[in-house]
């Protein structure tokens, strides 16, 4: 399983699977608390997935979390999905995004999603 979640300059990069439904959301909960215990104002995630890529609803999930606690002013979550099975997951979490009054956009690609960020 990859779970990999770093501060870079400018945002918090989390890399998301491939992996196990259980490790897949624990990943997206983890993501979500540095994002509070931090007040992230930028995050940027990378899904992968090979198995079920349902299990990346979590990400879906987790913005309920950080919505409920509340974003910081101006916080932008860019959803980057690098296998195809993941465009209709994070569109579902694009659509919860806007009604809870939250800025995220899926991108195709990295740099994308990172030139979004840095607007």
């Amino acid at each position: 399983m990859k779970c990999e979640i770093a501060r870079e300059p400018g945002w918090l990069r989390v890399s998301v699977g491939p992996g196990l439904a259980d490790e897949v959301q624990e990943c997206y909960r983890a993501a979500a608390m540095e994002c509070l215990r931090n007040r992230c104002e930028r995050v940027l995630v990378l899904g992968v997935a090979t198995f079920d890529p349902t299990a990346h609803l979590a990400g879906r999930d987790a913005l309920r979390s950080l919505a409920l606690a509340g974003v910081p002013g101006g916080f932008r979550l860019a959803l980057v999905a690098l296998t195809p099975d993941l465009i209709a997951v994070y569109d579902a979490a694009v659509l919860e995004a806007e009604r809870l009054g939250i800025d995220v956009r899926r991108f195709m690609v990295e740099e994308d999603a990172e030139r979004w960020l840095e607007s």
